[in-house]
C-alpha cells in the first residue's frame, strides 16, 4: 500500500511540473502559429492530407518484411544482409523511424544480418492504444521476442535516442540475447539519475519530459513545428553535407503523422503511475562489451552524464563525437562506423 501511495505522488508530481511549463508551450504554440501569418492559421484548421511513402523508403537493396512476435506483436523491419550472418539490431529514438539506420543497413550488411524495425507505434509496426502497454518492460520484450522471431539467438544491438534508453534495459533483463550493445546518445535510466543529483543542469534540460505528460497539449505543439525542425534545430544535424531531402524528411513525417500520440506515450508510461510487466532484473552490471557513442553539442543530453555509466557496465567503450550534436547516427555517419569497427574488432 505504501509503494503504491508513492508511485501516486510522484505520478501525480510529474503531472504538476507539466502543468508548470504547460503556459510556455501554449505561448510556443501561438507564437509559431502567428509567425507564419494568416497562412499558419488555415494551415493548422485545414485537413491535411497522409504523407504518402516516399521513394527513399522503398529502397530495393532492403527487404521489408512485418515480423510478428511471440506476444502477437506485429513490428515492421527493414532488413539488409545475409540472414545466415549475425544480428545486428536497429533501435530508432524520438520521433524517427527505421530510415534513420540506413547508413548502418549499408555499411554493416557485409558481414551483419542488419534489421532496423519500427517501434511499436511507430510507421508500418503495430499501435496499441493504451498508453500503459508504451511502458519500457513492453518495449525491451518486443526487442527480445524480435531476436528469436528473425530466427537468431543474439544480437549486436545498435541504439539512438529512446531506442538507447529501451537497449540499456535489454542486458540487464534479457542478457541471453545481448552479444554486445552500442548507445548513441540515449542515457541509462540509473545514470543519467545519478548525473542529475550531481547536476541540476540536465533536470532543466529534461523539462518537456513533463510537459509530455500532459494530454492534447504536446500534440497541438507539435503540430505546427517546422517539418525541417530536423534539418534546422540544435538538437538536429549539424553537418551541411548530410542534412535531410525532402524525401527523406517525408519519411519521418510517414513514420508519425496521425500517429503522435503512440510516440509521446513512451513519455507517459515512464511515469510510475504505470508499471508494466513487471519483469524481473537478471543483472545489476551489464556484463557485454558496451559502446556509448555520444554527439557533444547536443543541448539535450549533456555528454557531462556519459562517466557516470562506467558504474553499470564492465566492459565500456566511449567515443565522444565533437562536432555533433544529438542526431550523431546522420550527422557523422563516417565516424560513428569507424568507432562501431573498432569496437567490434575490439570485443570480438
Amino acid at each position: 500500500m505504501g509503494s503504491y501511495l508513492i508511485r501516486v505522488l510522484v505520478g501525480m508530481t510529474w503531472f504538476a511540473i507539466g502543468l508548470f511549463w504547460s503556459p510556455l508551450a501554449i505561448l510556443g504554440f501561438v507564437f509559431m502559429v502567428v509567425k507564419n501569418g494568416p497562412g499558419g492559421v488555415k494551415a493548422l484548421l485545414s485537413a491535411k492530407p497522409r504523407t504518402k511513402l516516399p521513394e527513399v523508403g522503398r529502397n530495393p537493396r532492403y527487404i521489408h518484411e512485418q515480423v510478428k512476435t511471440k506476444s502477437g506483436v506485429v513490428l515492421h523491419c527493414v532488413q539488409a544482409g545475409s540472414k545466415n550472418n549475425p544480428l545486428m539490431l536497429c533501435m530508432h529514438g524520438f520521433p524517427e523511424c527505421w530510415y534513420g539506420y540506413h547508413y548502418v543497413l549499408d555499411h554493416f550488411s557485409d558481414r551483419f544480418h542488419v534489421v532496423a524495425f519500427d517501434l511499436r507505434g511507430y510507421g508500418d509496426s503495430d499501435k496499441p492504444k493504451s498508453i500503459g502497454e508504451y511502458h519500457i518492460d513492453y518495449l525491451m520484450n518486443d526487442a527480445q521476442e524480435l531476436v528469436y522471431a528473425l530466427g537468431h539467438q543474439k544480437a549486436t544491438i545498435v541504439a539512438n535516442d529512446w531506442g538507447g534508453i529501451i537497449a540499456w534495459n535489454i542486458p540487464h533483463f534479457f542478457p541471453e540475447v545481448v552479444e554486445r550493445l552500442i548507445v548513441l546518445n540515449g542515457p541509462h535510466d540509473k545514470a543519467i539519475q545519478d548525473f542529475m543529483k550531481a547536476s541540476w543542469s540536465q533536470f532543466f534540460k529534461s523539462w518537456y519530459i513533463f510537459l509530455f505528460q500532459l494530454p492534447w497539449i504536446p500534440e497541438l505543439l507539435i503540430s505546427v513545428m517546422d517539418d525541417d525542425d530536423i534539418n534546422k534545430s540544435a538538437t538536429g544535424i549539424q553537418n551541411p553535407a548530410k542534412k535531410l531531402s525532402r524525401q527523406e524528411l517525408d519519411m519521418y513525417k510517414y513514420s508519425t503523422e496521425g500517429n503522435m500520440t503512440h510516440a509521446l506515450n513512451y513519455y507517459r508510461a515512464k511515469n510510475p503511475l504505470y508499471v508494466g510487466l513487471k519483469l524481473r532484473c537478471k543483472t545489476k552490471v551489464i556484463k557485454q562489451p558496451v559502446l556509448v557513442i555520444w554527439g557533444a553539442k547536443d543541448p539535450v543530453l549533456d555528454k557531462g552524464m556519459v562517466p557516470f555509466h562506467k558504474k553499470y557496465v564492465e566492459n565500456l567503450h566511449v567515443k565522444i563525437i565533437e562536432e555533433a550534436s544529438h542526431m550523431v547516427l546522420i550527422d557523422q555517419p563516417e565516424q560513428v562506423h569507424d568507432a562501431i569497427e573498432k569496437f567490434l574488432e575490439a570485443t570480438k
